[in-house]
């Protein structure tokens, strides 16, 4: 039976405050702090480091709503992982990917930004989606607060989100469901910086999990610019 190796609730607890032994494998303790008031500290191996700065760039250079910075600091030995604060999984990037403009040909960019991990017990973060100024479409945004996070063990790279809309701007995202109060499921692929894909459906008010049993689309559209970082930690 496939099982969700990331959910939201910590399972450190079951551990009865039991230490781990000490370990002598080196590493880099990250903190990701991101402008929607959260905080992520893990220990990560080199390429997660990597990773990561490209994804914190990515919201950068393709503004959706959503900013981060990553601190780090060298770890050469650590006993307790809860010393390191770390968690089971996260997701976070940006970037763009293309939508077709429909009949009359053509398609338009459309921004992502994305960061969803586990906090104080709970799925914290921001999925907000950002279409620019030029474009077949009119200019808009949604932004939303995930309240579903899930990572499963055969398909480590894959995340899959569900968010709640709390505000849109402009008439796009409503005229496609996309409306403040709704739900929207997602799925993040992190196949290395290019190759990332994403996709997404409207829940409407169904609050369910987006997961890979069939009620969330796997990854389809590709980041064309911009990385996306999934990490089972």
């Amino acid at each position: 039976m496939k099982r969700a190796m990331v959910v939201a609730i910590f399972l450190a607890g079951l551990m009865g405050g039991m230490a781990m032994p000490a370990s002598g494998l080196g590493g880099t303790q990250i903190t990701l702090s991101c402008d929607d008031g959260t905080n992520l500290t893990a220990v990560v191996d080199a390429d997660a480091v990597t990773a990561l700065t490209q994804s914190v760039q990515a919201l950068i250079d393709y503004p959706a709503g959503l900013s981060c910075t990553l601190a780090q600091t060298l770890v050469v030995r650590f006993g307790n992982v809860a010393d390191a604060g770390v968690i089971q999984g996260f997701v976070n990037g940006g970037g763009r990917f293309q939508v077709s403009c429909g009949s009359s040909g053509g398609t338009f960019w459309v921004n992502i930004a994305v960061n969803a991990h586990i906090q104080d017990g709970r799925v914290v973060g921001t999925v907000n989606e950002a279409i620019p100024d030029g474009q077949c479409v009119q200019t808009g945004t949604f932004k939303s607060t995930p309240t579903c996070l899930q990572i499963f063990s055969d398909h480590p790279n894959i995340a899959w989100v569900t968010s709640q809309v709390i505000e849109t701007s402009g008439p796009f995202f409503p005229s496609v469901g996309v409306t403040a109060g709704s739900y929207a499921r997602f799925s993040f692929q992190d196949n290395g910086n290019p190759g990332d894909k994403i996709n997404a459906i409207q829940g409407g008010t169904d609050t369910s999990c987006a997961d890979e049993s069939g009620n969330t689309p796997s990854p389809f559209f590709g980041l064309v610019n911009g990385n996306i970082t999934v990490r089972l930690t």
